[in-house]
């Protein structure tokens, strides 16, 4: 078992970000080692659920029924075995489950702030302050719950595969209507997911909108007081509010019929299962062990059925959120790294622009004052490369920025 991992990671690695099922892909084979775990133990938790029923039918028909106080002890201590191995795997599978959230979060989280810093300037110029910050807001919790949900998934699969071949073991008709009817009771789901998919990126898209008009309300409230235009932007920003309320009202409205449908249809999933199985007890082809166990699996396969359900409402909004991510990662700098660079200035080289005269020795703090903001800030950027175009008037120590590294 893997030591719990230290975050932040030294580096996040180099990302794949040509469509967002590459990078959710990626995300997942850079923790591949966690995943497994989790998985492993999300197995071993569900499949001690599953198995449960059947221990309690043999238990009623050797024990009970048999009046076998022997065999009940048997069965007893073995539920009791199950219940200890079922906690220990709960408590391992959640500690992975949360590490499996963390380091997709961490690794996004710099990866974007990596891609921020490489591309300086020109971030501010194709991207908008909102979306960034959506990315570190909302985007890395999606991306940490679609890794945080794949080990109850996985529990979910193999758990309704056990269930089934124990159903098919012990009465065909039983086994075949929970391996055809779980499925079709999936496929009812699915046309939502696809409006559910739209209505998650449009309401997205909103709320990097809404972040971003936060971003400029509160970098020019200056500027706003001094014109009186407080009024005008709280009016835009209310109105966006509310848009991107509506948006998410949408969304929420497909994921509550969504929610109900998750109770609903296996609801009626175990009446059909439990009618079946009693008409069969009163046959005679089960026993009254078996009965119970019959609506103990039906019971249980709600689980998995909500599991799967619940995971590709995940999946949608990690899709949506890895879009976002990729976009930014795929933004260029304006100014590429020249193939032979020159070499470094010695240490503690001065700044100097010919163009102005400015000389910005090392070790001081400098203030640049302006009567025009913009010609301040303009200047602030040919220093910092951050300019759309880089001149030769800019030098450090004697070296041209256009010839340096960034």
């Amino acid at each position: 078992m893997e030591r719990v991992r230290r975050l932040p990671l030294d580096h996040p690695g180099t990302a794949v970000h040509s469509s967002p099922a590459a990078f959710l892909w990626w995300l997942a084979r850079g923790q591949w080692r966690t995943l497994a775990g989790g998985m492993g133990f999300g197995i071993v938790w569900m499949s001690c659920q599953a198995v449960m029923p059947a221990v309690i039918g043999r238990a009623i028909d050797r024990g009970v029924a048999a009046k076998d106080g022997s065999a009940l002890l048997v069965f007893a201590l073995v539920m009791l075995t199950i219940g200890i191995v079922q906690a220990v795997t709960g408590i391992m599978r959640h500690r992975f489950a949360v590490t499996n959230w963390l380091t997709a979060a961490y690794r996004t989280v710099q990866l974007v702030g990596r891609q921020a810093v490489h591309l300086g300037g020109a971030l501010s110029r194709k991207v908008s302050t909102g979306e960034v910050v959506a990315i570190g807001t909302n985007d890395i919790a999606n991306l940490g719950q679609i890794m945080d949900t794949s080990a109850r998934f996985a529990g979910a699969i193999v758990s309704f595969l056990l269930v089934a071949v124990i159903l098919l073991s012990a009465s065909v008709p039983l086994g075949l209507l929970v391996l055809v009817g779980v499925p079709l009771l999936m496929l009812l789901i699915g046309p939502l997911l696809r409006p559910l998919n739209r209505r998650s990126a449009h309401q997205r898209h909103l709320m990097g909108q809404l972040s971003n008009t936060a971003s400029d309300i509160v970098g020019g409230l200056r500027v706003l007081r001094g014109i009186g235009g407080e009024q005008v932007f709280h009016d835009r920003y209310r109105r966006e509010s509310q848009d991107t309320r509506g948006a998410g009202v949408q969304v929420a409205r497909l994921q509550s019929v969504l929610e109900a449908l998750q109770v609903f249809l296996p609801g009626v999933f175990v009446v059909v299962v439990v009618w079946l199985g009693a008409r069969y007890a009163v046959q005679g082809r089960i026993t009254p062990g078996d009965l119970v166990a019959f609506y103990g699996y039906s019971a249980f396969l709600m689980i998995p059925l909500r599991t799967a359900t619940e995971f590709a409402n995940k999946l949608i909004r990690a899709r949506v959120a890895a879009q976002r991510v990729c976009r930014v990662l795929a933004l260029t700098p304006d100014h590429a790294d020249p193939a032979a660079p020159a070499d470094p200035p010695p240490p503690g080289a001065g700044l100097a622009d010919a163009r102005t005269g400015l000389r910005i020795r090392p070790g001081l703090l400098t203030a640049l004052v302006s009567d025009q903001p913009d010609e301040a800030a303009a200047l602030a950027d040919r220093l910092g490369l951050c300019a759309a175009e880089v001149d030769d008037d800019v030098t450090l120590g004697g070296v041209r920025r256009r010839g340096a590294a960034r």
